[in-house]
């Protein structure tokens, strides 16, 4: 009991009625305790012993089967009795026995799996313990361990090539290309220079650090993306674990980033290829030689005198008509489009197109023959009904018509 000192009479009560409910509910779960723990009573020789039968017709008491035991009957077949469910998980667990006959309590048994997970993680820990003095002493190399698997670098980490590739998703198409290992005065206007030598790039971009613990990394890391996938696998052919500045330079495959439309950046190099000619007024904007620009007619008109008309017939068989690929890529999708299904279902489908989008500007190319994407178009088509791949190409000059002009494949 507890002192009633200091405690009013009703404060008094009030604990020792709680006092007194604690102590029940305690004896309570003593007892609950105690009947897993416990043998059933029937292994105690307590059983339920069948008294006399009173008869009440008779006013009699039958004592014939008085001080045997009860065995209540059923009223079905045993043919008709359902099979007993079988046990459970949970179940099985709880019918485990000791060694000595008793019931295993659920508390024993989570104890026990305790034990053998404890167990487990000290061999674990005694493996990689040997693990470790073996590469020290140089016996034998960590990944040679059959106990442990070998370790693969992380794909953030900068000091450690990852052949995978930083955050690569295994898209076969993506463009981009994760840097590490930058020097901290690397600029993205020096990385367009020097991976903008192997194609129109798409994006770049430098992981500036952030806060002090970036900074004294003392390296960055980036992504560059290319417009094509093959001129990314020529960069990274190249470029990869070059020396950029004092620092080498880690390269793999990044996940995919949209394309713009335009690139950011084309190098000076492809500039010249990339740029369509000036307008020239001759079909397919072929472009004279030098000394036949002054022989150029003023109007788009053919001339009418039969040795003029000589004279502009050889002028236009020495022009070159220079094909130029898209640089917007959706413009450059419509025409690839458009080929496809005219290689595959004749002129007639390019003759339906054309007059169910004359107020398409889309498809504008198929009407203005002087422009470059028009004639990019007829040169993509004719390549590939003479059996040229969509990736491949013959870059030798030609002529597509008899007695017209030069056309000269871009590289």
């Amino acid at each position: 009991m507890f002192p009633k000192r200091g405690l009013s009479k009703k404060e008094y009560d009030e604990k020792k009625k709680k006092h007194e409910q604690e102590k029940e509910a305690a004896k309570a779960f003593e007892e609950f305790v105690q009947t897993f723990d416990e043998e059933p009573a029937a292994s105690k020789g307590k059983v339920w012993v069948k008294a006399g039968t009173f008869n009440a017709g008779t006013r009699e008491e039958t004592t014939k089967e008085k001080g045997q035991l009860y065995k209540p009957s059923s009223r079905f077949e045993p043919s008709e009795r359902k099979p007993s469910p079988e046990p459970t998980r949970s179940r099985i667990e709880r019918i485990v026995r000791k060694k000595d006959g008793k019931k295993k309590s659920n508390l024993e048994l989570f104890k026990e799996e305790l034990k053998r997970i404890q167990e487990e993680r000290e061999e674990r820990h005694r493996l990689k313990e040997q693990m470790k003095e073996a590469t020290s002493s140089g016996r034998v190399s960590r990944f040679d361990t059959p106990e442990l698997p070998p370790i693969t670098p992380s794909p953030l980490s900068l000091d450690v090539p990852n052949p995978y590739g930083s955050f690569d998703s295994g898209d076969p198409t993506t463009t981009n290309l994760y840097l590490g290992n930058l020097s901290p005065k690397l600029s993205e206007q020096r990385l367009m220079e020097i991976f903008g030598r192997y194609g129109p790039l798409a994006s770049i971009k430098i992981m500036w650090p952030r806060n002090d613990e970036e900074r004294l990394r003392g390296r960055n890391c980036g992504f560059v993306a290319f417009m094509t996938r093959r001129d990314a696998e020529a960069a990274l052919e190249d470029l990869s674990g070059k020396d950029v500045e004092g620092y080498e330079m880690k390269l793999g495959w990044g996940k995919g980033v949209p394309i713009p439309p335009q690139p950011i950046y084309i190098p000076p190099a492809l500039i010249e290829v990339s740029k369509p000619p000036p307008p020239s007024g001759l079909p397919f904007n072929a472009q004279p030689r030098k000394k036949d620009k002054e022989k150029l007619p003023l109007s788009d008109q053919m001339p009418e005198d039969p040795a003029a008309m000589e004279q502009f017939n050889k002028m236009l068989q020495r022009a070159v008509v220079k094909v130029v690929i898209p640089t917007e890529r959706a413009k450059l999708m419509v025409v690839h489009r458009m080929v496809e299904f005219v290689v595959r279902e004749g002129p007639l489908f390019e003759a339906m197109i054309m007059n169910k989008e004359i107020d398409n500007d889309m498809y504008r190319f198929l009407f203005e023959n002087q422009s470059a994407d028009h004639i990019y178009y007829r040169w993509k088509l004719y390549s590939l009904l003479h059996g040229d791949s969509p990736q491949r190409w013959r870059t030798d000059e030609f002529r597509m018509f008899k007695g017209g002009s030069v056309w000269k494949p871009p590289p």
